[in-house]
């Protein structure tokens, strides 16, 4: 130990306990919970042989610091001999016993932080929701670990969680909407911003029964919230009608998997432009702008269509290709060829990014375009559709739906 390692002074333990034991949430929830017990100890690194005699004047402020430290019952002092002293009483280590000292020791508002903890904490285990040995555990055990939520909430709100808690029962939803759940008092707002810390409460009031269901909105019985949003157009003025005369409108995800489109030939365009721009085809409906958003072509009726898929030619667009033909192996690329690189060559700019593997589920002839593009064989690596002429769409578009 050199003589700059030894004699650690209060202001520095402090500022220790504060980083590695408040600052570090994971080691002061372990604490608050029992999983790491108190005290928590720190070596003060007194001094050894000739290092106190090297410096008096430092050993002397080391002692003299400890001396005045206010709360003695954390330092633990050990009788010490040292040539060419007499026996000195020297700190040695310091003891947290419990995150009550802790708090004081770190100063106001760590103090204020844990008061406040403990009362809420405290408040909810004292409900009728709350009570029995196992449950006061578990549920003690959740709160500690969303610690930070609770402390954010203002007092309104933390008595809308209490009020919120009793009423959720299995089934509540009845298949609706989670904002359309029927609480009392409580807005459903409220509920979806703090989703997560009620889910893990019900979950310990319920003895795991939300996990078994496989998470709170399955135990609720409520639907997910719409999202893989597209755009569907009608090509055609069949399908038009069929879809109550709408030109156009947007579909998520799970509805697209289970509603029919009302036409023998689905084009999905990667882009939301592409899509607006497309020309008129018989017994076609359009689906685009979901760009790498193709779960919805697992749907079984997609089997008894003709599939279309128009992206842009570049890495990324051989990529959802790629991952469409996966869910949908009867797709058929359209305009996705050497052909229409060759036309139109000149048009073409650089990738800002590129996908570095080969997409599995790509036909020869795509696999072959693909590595032809990564070695630079056309000079630039990537054709947009936006820069395709409207004639060339509509014979290659007319070519597909016929």
């Amino acid at each position: 130990m050199s003589e700059r390692d030894w004699g650690l002074m209060p202001e520095e333990v402090i500022e220790r306990l504060r980083e590695k034991e408040w600052h570090s949430r994971r080691t002061l929830k372990a604490r608050l919970k029992g999983e790491r017990p108190f005290p928590v100890s720190v070596s003060l690194r007194p001094p050894r042989g000739q290092e106190a005699v090297s410096d008096l004047e430092r050993f002397h402020r080391f002692i003299s610091a400890w001396k005045a430290f206010p709360d003695q019952g954390c330092v633990q002092w050990e009788s010490r001999s040292f040539r060419q002293l007499s026996l000195q009483e020297v700190p040695v280590r310091f003891l947290v016993r419990n995150v009550g000292v802790l708090a004081e020791l770190l100063g106001d508002e760590e103090r204020t932080a844990l008061a406040a903890w403990e009362r809420r904490i405290s408040f909810i285990l004292a409900e009728p929701f709350a009570q029995g040995e196992d449950v006061q555990r578990e549920l003690f055990s959740a709160l500690v670990d969303n610690l930070d939520v609770l402390r954010k909430f203002s007092e309104d709100d933390f008595k809308l969680l209490v009020r919120l808690i009793p009423q959720l029962c299995p089934g509540l939803g009845g298949g609706h909407y989670l904002r359309a759940l029927p609480v009392v008092h409580v807005d459903t707002k409220f509920m979806e911003q703090n989703f997560q810390l009620l889910e893990r409460l019900i979950d310990v009031l319920y003895v795991g029964d939300v996990t078994a269901s496989g998470g709170l909105l399955e135990w609720l019985n409520c639907r997910k919230s719409p999202k893989g949003w597209s755009f569907v157009r009608p090509l055609c003025s069949c399908s038009q009608s069929a879809l109550g005369g709408l030109p156009i409108l947007q579909m998520d995800t799970e509805t697209l998997l289970g509603f029919e489109l009302p036409a023998s030939n689905v084009l999905v365009v990667e882009n939301a432009q592409t899509g607006l721009a497309l020309p008129s085809l018989d017994n076609t409906i359009a689906v685009f702008g979901g760009g790498k958003n193709v779960s919805w072509l697992s749907a079984p009726w997609l089997y008894s269509r003709n599939v279309g898929y128009w992206g842009d030619i570049d890495s990324e667009g051989f990529s959802i290709l790629s991952d469409a033909r996966r869910r949908c192996p009867g797709i058929e690329s359209v305009m996705m060829d050497e052909s229409t690189v060759e036309a139109f060559s000149l048009r073409m700019v650089d990738e800002p990014s590129s996908v570095d593997f080969v997409p599995g589920f790509l036909e020869e002839h795509e696999a072959e375009l693909f590595h032809r593009l990564r070695e630079g064989a056309f000079g630039k690596p990537r054709l947009e559709q936006e820069r395709l002429p409207a004639d060339y769409v509509l014979q290659c578009l007319t070519n597909w739906a016929s």
